[in-house]
């Protein structure tokens, strides 16, 4: 099953019950310019073997998407387990958002953990 998370707050509590070694994809464009504005897609890789070959579409870097997300620029942003640890080590209240962005960053900047 699919899932979509309008923002950043709508995804992060989500991550516990999402399969961990799955993929969430996002607009990369948007992400790196305003993530604050980023939405973001969970698509499980037992999902999209579901799909029938009709209802996918293989982009740019050779990844197959659902059909009906064609128009959203998608690509693979993050692994579940690697924004939950993220999350994890955040304290919310005082850190919040911003520190979860500058962690994500240097993520996919670095590929290790800060």
């Amino acid at each position: 099953m699919t899932e979509y998370f309008k923002s950043i707050p709508d995804l992060i509590p989500s991550l516990k019950r999402l399969k961990q070694e799955a993929w969430i994809h996002t607009d990369m464009e948007v992400w790196l310019t305003n993530p604050e504005k980023a939405d973001f897609h969970y698509l499980p890789w037992d999902y999209m073997q579901s799909l029938d070959d009709g209802d996918v579409f293989v982009d740019d870097d050779g990844m197959e998407l659902p059909l009906a997300l064609k128009d959203k620029n998608l690509k693979e942003w993050m692994l579940v387990n690697v924004l939950a640890h993220i999350s994890n080590s955040i304290d919310w209240k005082s850190e919040g958002s911003q520190e979860f962005i500058r962690q994500v960053n240097y993520y996919l900047e670095f590929d290790t953990l800060r």
